[in-house]
């Protein structure tokens, strides 16, 4: 039991552990796996979601999505896989202008090879053909990530959910 409850203290610090059981020696290395942090997916999200998506550089944008992604946004259909986001991406570089957009994550949570990471958005997206922005578009809501660990190691977007706050009341 002693054996066991180093075995285990060991794990939890992420230690390496030199155990003895029965006059028997094993040298057990734990190692600990990569933490998908908060700072880490916010960094990803600026410089491989935002920025390539504000450039209309869609497949670049791409890059950042598992292949079997799905899409989760305001008032239109989910969009499964790159297919589905591509057409998304190729829509607004081809319709509008990115004028403003930022992610602020709040939150993040890692269960294994999965993490999820929560928090808000405000953009301005503006319509090439009248100048005048996107209807039905409130520009600020609240986004939810789940992050899928590759066998490389990187982290890729499995799911983008964003819902849009209410529209200020125009009375």
């Amino acid at each position: 039991m002693r054996t066991i409850s180093i075995l285990a203290a060991a794990a939890l610090s992420g230690c390496a552990v030199h155990a003895q059981t029965d006059n028997v020696q094993h040298n057990i290395a734990v190692t600990q796996s990569e933490e998908w942090t908060l700072a880490k997916a916010q960094h990803a999200i600026d410089t491989n979601y935002i920025a390539p998506f504000k450039a209309g550089k869609v497949e670049q944008w791409l890059e950042i999505f598992d292949k079997d992604a799905i899409g989760l946004h305001n008032r239109m259909p989910a969009m499964e896989g790159k297919e589905g986001l591509r057409g998304f991406g190729r829509f607004v570089a081809q319709n509008l202008d990115v004028t403003a957009m930022s992610v602020k994550l709040t939150g993040i949570r890692q269960e294994g090879d999965l993490a999820y990471s929560w928090g808000t958005y405000r953009s301005s997206l503006i319509m090439r053909s009248s100048g005048l922005p996107m209807p039905g578009h409130s520009g600020e809501g609240k986004v939810f990530f789940v992050w899928k660990k590759q066998a490389d190691d990187s982290w890729k977007i499995a799911a983008d959910m964003g819902n849009d706050l209410p529209a200020p009341n125009s009375n």
